[in-house]
């Protein structure tokens, strides 16, 4: 396979990476809490060493051309995901919360504990404070329950129902945020053991949003720059094809 080619493919599947991630972030973009997503990338280098034997057949020598040659060429490595704070929003509703500074609320799902920023809750008809997806929000125990009208949650996460507390909010912070992983419905995983700690330095306020994070004009000057790239990768390809094309095609012609 010809180098400029291989060089050419692999800087094309890198384009539909970006192209992949930047949709999914403007798909998200009045999703409250969404955190952007950046693709990571990694030069790799590849040392190719090949020889030809090249016969002489009035002097019978055969001879060895050597040669080494140091490719590089950029490949898709994973996704690093921007935990800055996106807008506040005031909502008006007592069933939205946010996190002002570092920190999550806790999920119980099936699978475990996950987390999330999205503050947009509501009540099952277990009287649960659950997410969008329907999980419950932990607080003291596996759920908080909520039985009354009055519902009132301060910065520390005190949830008061009708003059009484309930129950508190779990919020949590991490160490090391590169251990969260995206698992869908806007919840994060954490995969390292010893990674959570106490969230000491948010605040909370009830009736008001967390918005995106994701700028749309930054997404979209990158949205076209992955275009033009695109097409620019598909323009040399077509051309080192036709080149092989008509190179093979001339193979052995008598001139």
């Amino acid at each position: 396979m010809s180098y400029g080619l291989y060089a050419a493919v692999s800087g094309s599947i890198v384009q539909e990476k970006r192209m992949d991630i930047l949709s999914n972030n403007l798909a998200n973009v009045s999703t409250a809490g969404f955190k952007e997503d950046r693709p990571i990338f990694r030069e790799l280098y590849s040392k190719m060493n090949y020889s030809i034997v090249l016969a002489d057949t009035s002097s019978q020598k055969n001879f060895m051309l050597a040669q080494k040659m140091n490719l590089s060429y950029l490949t898709f490595s994973g996704v690093k995901t921007d935990f800055s704070t996106g807008e506040m929003k005031h909502t008006g509703n007592p069933l939205d919360v946010a996190i002002s500074g570092p920190g999550f609320f806790v999920v119980n799902t099936p699978h475990g504990e996950f987390y999330t920023r999205m503050g947009s809750f509501s009540l099952n008809d277990k009287g649960e404070l659950v997410t969008d997806g329907g999980c419950p929000l932990k607080g003291k125990g596996e759920s908080i329950r909520i039985k009354g009208t009055e519902i009132t949650i301060d910065r520390e996460g005190a949830v008061t129902v009708d003059g009484a507390q309930v129950d508190t909010l779990k919020v949590v912070d991490f160490k090391d945020y590169s251990a969260l992983r995206k698992v869908g419905d806007n919840l994060f995983e954490n995969i390292e053991r010893g990674n959570e700690r106490k969230a000491e330095e948010c605040e909370i306020t009830q009736k008001v949003l967390e918005l995106s994070n994701i700028n749309i004009v930054k997404e979209m000057v990158k949205m076209i720059d992955v275009l033009r790239l695109y097409e620019s990768y598909q323009k040399v390809i077509q051309s080192l094809d036709e080149t092989t094309s008509r190179a093979t095609r001339d193979v052995g012609v008598v001139a």
